[in-house]
């Protein structure tokens, strides 16, 4: 398959060539704005929307790890987005913005543009990329295909040339995947109740579910009790995957709200072209590829509930002035309207941000931020609760292995005290993964305690945190290409971007029938 990629490469490299792209060009030839960029986005909206999930828990995986996800239409069109403050400023000094066209004919040999010619996954790195000012990337990119096998869009991870590891592309099928079962199965409105519950439109954790003995997280817990049944709003900080979204839903449920709504919103996830219409809802005819009848946003479905608004530090700027009004006035007005319509809504808000650094550079509202930070709630990181690794551990250690069907793993004394002198960087989602995978695999991972380097980190995770449950979702990706294929191993292998050997070891592995 190898092979196959580098003949793909040399064949859009040297077509770069004879259209007269250069080595040294920088931005993409075509990049749209305003309204046309308008009209693209509300094309794409059943793309963008049943896609978030899927980028947000991409990105949660390598979060700190200097990667960012792009999500393109057919065209190679860039619809979203999201990645690490670092990489994406490099990537938005070559204007690779929401517009931006990524096809070989406007920004020369990448991934996406592969994608889009080829319709197979390909991950390719350095000097396999035309333009040179890519050249210190590597990038693993996937087809979304609809149901009739038109190729809706693209979902690409790039990271630095150093941090290439063979998961990564795995990662990113099985997200494309999971993105076309979204959109292909059954109606719209079973679409619809599959996003609601993916974004888990409902709270269902609760404080007797945090496990703790660690009496400053115990007073937090409390404290968090305490402030439940006001009124005023709510910021919640702390380190990625020390739980803000769970202590969310808990003050939810603890609240005289806990019957009506609580609506999650990852701002960071959502393109800044669609946030407001997402928050705000628009009415018919507001713009291009408005329905009919209009829509409500987020904020009218949690009326009477809670509003969760995770990433608040990713929030744009324009759009922190209209969650102002919202938190002074208590009322909302849809893109195209003019009717302020009243919503009672507790908003919750969360990031792992420092908002006071963000405020100084102008990055966010002053007066927002304190309009947030009424009542604010500090999560400890877990190298901070380190007499609580091992009861963490011992919990999910018991729900894990009866959920899997598997035998629980034994720790010596050595190993105990690895783990709670470990820093745990990912915090719980960190230990809760390590966890799984020791049940899988019935040992300790032993570099876990070694000096990891970025890649390694990163590919430990990818390895951890499979997206819904990677080997089913490989599995079954697996035989709906056979099965699409008529069996074919050559023309199912090439449609899967693998090699035959690979796939026939994959059809062994995963016991499919080839029938």
């Amino acid at each position: 398959m190898e092979k196959d990629i580098k003949k793909m490469v040399d064949k859009s490299q040297k077509r770069c060539e004879e259209i007269g792209l250069s080595r040294g060009m920088v931005f993409s030839r075509k990049i749209i704005e305003g309204v046309e960029l308008e009209d693209e986005l509300e094309k794409s909206r059943e793309l963008i929307l049943a896609a978030i999930p899927f980028i947000d828990q991409l990105y949660k995986f390598v979060k700190g790890s200097d990667f960012f996800i792009i999500l393109t239409d057919a065209n190679g069109c860039i619809l979203n987005i999201v990645g690490d403050e670092k990489i994406l400023d490099d990537a938005f000094k070559f204007k690779m913005i929401p517009g931006a066209y990524m096809d070989d004919d406007n920004i020369g040999t990448n991934a996406m543009g592969l994608v889009i010619n080829e319709k197979i996954p390909v991950q390719i790195s350095g000097d396999d990329h035309f333009i040179e000012a890519y050249h210190k990337w590597t990038c693993s990119a996937a087809p979304i295909i609809d149901q009739s096998g038109n190729l809706m869009g693209v979902i690409n991870l790039t990271g630095y040339t150093q941090d290439v590891h063979p998961h990564t592309l795995g990662m990113v099928v099985a997200a494309a995947f999971s993105i076309e079962r979204i959109i292909t199965d059954g109606t719209i409105r079973k679409r619809r109740k599959m996003h609601e519950r993916i974004s888990e439109c409902r709270a269902v954790y609760n404080f007797d579910k945090i496990v703790s003995e660690d009496p400053k997280f115990l007073d937090t817990i409390e404290y968090a009790k305490k402030i439940s049944r006001s009124k005023s709003t709510i910021l919640i900080t702390g380190e990625t995957g020390t739980g803000k979204e769970v202590f969310a839903q808990s003050i939810h449920n603890y609240s005289e709200r806990a019957n009506m709504p609580f609506v999650a919103v990852n701002c960071g996830a959502i393109p800044a072209n669609l946030i407001e219409s997402e928050l705000f809802g628009y009415e018919e005819g507001a713009f291009t590829g408005a329905k009919k009848g209009g829509s409500e946003g987020k904020f009218q479905s949690a009326d009477g509930g809670t509003i969760f608004l995770d990433e608040i530090g990713e929030m744009p700027i324009d759009m922190q002035v209209r969650l102002l009004r919202v938190i002074e006035e208590g009322v909302v007005t849809r893109i195209g309207g003019i009717k302020p319509i009243p919503v009672d809504v507790r908003i919750i808000a969360a990031t792992n941000r420092e908002l006071t650094d963000a405020v100084e550079s102008g990055k966010f509202r002053k007066d927002l931020f304190y309009r947030l930070n009424v009542l604010p709630v500090y999560l400890l990181p877990l190298k901070e609760r380190r007499r609580d690794i091992m009861l963490l551990v011992d919990y999910y250690m018991n729900k894990i292995s009866r959920k899997l069907g598997k035998n629980k793993v034994d720790f010596n004394e050595s190993e105990k005290e690895k783990l709670v002198n470990y820093s745990w960087p990912g915090n719980i989602r960190q230990l809760q993964n390590v966890v799984e995978l020791v049940i899988n695999t019935g040992k300790l991972p032993g570099e876990l305690f070694g000096v990891q380097t970025e890649a390694r980190y990163v590919a430990e995770k990818m390895e951890e945190e499979k997206i819904h449950n990677l080997h089913e979702v490989e599995k079954e990706y697996i035989e709906r290409a056979l099965e699409e294929c008529g069996y074919n191993i050559s023309r199912t292998a090439k449609k899967l971007g693998i090699a035959r050997n690979t796939l026939y070891k994959k059809i062994k592995d995963f016991s499919i029938r080839c029938s």
